[in-house]
């Protein structure tokens, strides 16, 4: 009788948070340190980090530990304040919190119901010891009265104050900068209160946030998740492989560890697809082989052609630029191949952007810093006309972020694919040198292979 194991999609989850293969960073230092702002009463907690680097991942892993149930504002430039408020109520399940409540032995069946059925109810009266009268009655009537009313913080602090909920705030920077003024004005009532909360943001907007109301300074507790060394990334596939029974050699870990660019979703990704290209049919010798670089390999163009390819139209976007048949530079192309080298960095500081640019620079071309200064300060407005979002400079930090870090997985299998062999810097100085001998601008497919002297083919 073979042993029945869960399936790759179950081990390595493309999106969502993992259960096997969830690895607790640098000895779990960010759980506690979220665990311990959560715990304090009045502290806002602000969790930080690029896209898909696991800040959903380690808020889920954390609530359970507080035995509270997540309440989530999900923010967009349209909502208003009340809206904010409001929206959080929209959301609420009181069945599911009652479930969590009995399983965590809470009692909460006095206030909401065994099985939640007077939630609303019990919401009611509470708004009505802080002067908020409900004139309807029944679950659903109430449910809608309340949602619909002109709500503000002080709403909110009977339901996070008496149940087992965590209100978590997500999106916040998408906001009108009134909408955000009006909103953290509300805001301290929840620290006057002693009702912590959680705001999950991104690196590049993180400033923004801690500046919107100086009166939270030394309120607000930060956890900046920023993005995942080798040795943590190494850890998925090692966890992972082992729960399914395919062998791996450190080699192979420590090479996906590389290739997922900090990202730990792209290792899940690159993952699931070496297993389910694995023979994992039960009782077969070949399940336990080991796996092979090119089996990985396979699994890049796979994730880049299928998940990523999106950003190839990203690319050949901000590659063209404002204005290219008057540029004398490839300055865009530079500033966005800069992320590319190595040390992988999700953010440059001014000058470590012009090494970079200057370092993909041959000697016939000499990139002035006037010429990345106009770019930078030129890429907003290029953006938003794309309607993409690569880039993000904030000129009075004098840091450059690249907001979307997925796409250094998409530009390097590209390289590999076009550029042939060698270290980053190489392919990357290969690759405008033949963007220079053409007067086409040069696209990225998938299936291309390098010859020896570095022109592509088709196959």
């Amino acid at each position: 009788m073979f042993e029945k194991r869960p399936s790759p999609e179950t081990v390595f989850p493309a999106v969502g948070r993992p259960t096997y293969t969830y690895v607790e960073r640098e000895e779990g230092q960010n759980e506690r340190r979220l665990e311990s702002g959560l715990r304090n009463p009045g502290q806002i907690c602000l969790v930080t980090g690029p896209s898909k680097t696991g800040k959903t991942s380690l808020y889920k892993s954390v609530l359970p530990m507080l035995r509270r149930q997540e309440l989530i504002i999900r923010c967009s430039g349209k909502l208003t304040a009340s809206e904010f408020w409001a929206s959080a109520l929209e959301t609420l399940n009181f069945e599911r919190l009652a479930e969590s409540a009995e399983k965590w032995g809470l009692a909460t069946s006095t206030k909401i119901g065994f099985k939640g059925e007077a939630g609303w109810s019990w919401v009611a009266k509470a708004m009505a010891t802080i002067g908020f009268d409900v004139s309807a009655s029944g679950e659903y009537a109430i449910k809608k009265e309340v949602v619909k009313a002109s709500l503000s913080a002080k709403h909110l602090i009977p339901l996070l104050k008496d149940l087992p909920l965590q209100l978590i705030v997500e999106d916040f920077h998408y906001l009108e900068e009134e909408t955000k003024k009006e909103i953290f004005q509300q805001w301290k009532a929840f620290v006057d209160e002693g009702v912590s909360v959680l705001v999950v943001s991104t690196t590049h907007h993180a400033i923004d946030i801690a500046r919107a109301n100086p009166d939270l300074s030394g309120r607000t507790r930060f956890i900046d998740v920023g993005q995942w060394s080798e040795a943590d990334l190494a850890k998925i596939p090692e966890m992972g492989f082992k729960v399914l029974g395919i062998r791996t050699s450190a080699a192979i870990r420590d090479r996906i560890a590389k290739e997922s660019v900090g990202l730990p979703i792209i290792a899940q990704q690159l993952c699931q697809e070496i297993a389910n290209n694995h023979d994992m049919s039960p009782g077969s010798l070949k399940r336990s082989a080991s796996v092979q670089f090119d089996a990985l390999e396979k699994a890049q163009t796979f994730v880049a052609d299928n998940l990523y390819a999106n950003h190839k139209g990203d690319y050949e976007q901000l590659i063209t630029g404002p204005r290219k048949s008057q540029r004398k530079h490839a300055t865009y192309e530079k500033i966005l191949a800069s992320f590319a080298l190595e040390p992988l960095q999700f953010s440059l500081k001014y000058h470590e952007l012009i090494e970079r640019v200057h370092k993909l620079s041959d000697d016939d071309e000499n990139i002035p810093n006037a010429s990345v200064t106009s770019a930078l300060k030129a890429l907003g407005n290029f953006q938003e006309r794309s309607k993409m979002r690569l880039l993000d400079w904030h000129d009075d930090e004098r840091v450059l972020y690249i907001v979307e870090p997925s796409f250094l997985f998409y530009l390097r299998q590209r390289l590999d694919n076009y550029a042939g062999g060698g270290d980053i810097q190489g392919k990357l100085l290969r690759l405008f040198q033949l963007m220079e001998q053409s007067d086409k601008k040069m696209t990225f497919e998938i299936k291309m292979l390098a010859t020896e002297e570095g022109d592509a083919t088709s196959d």
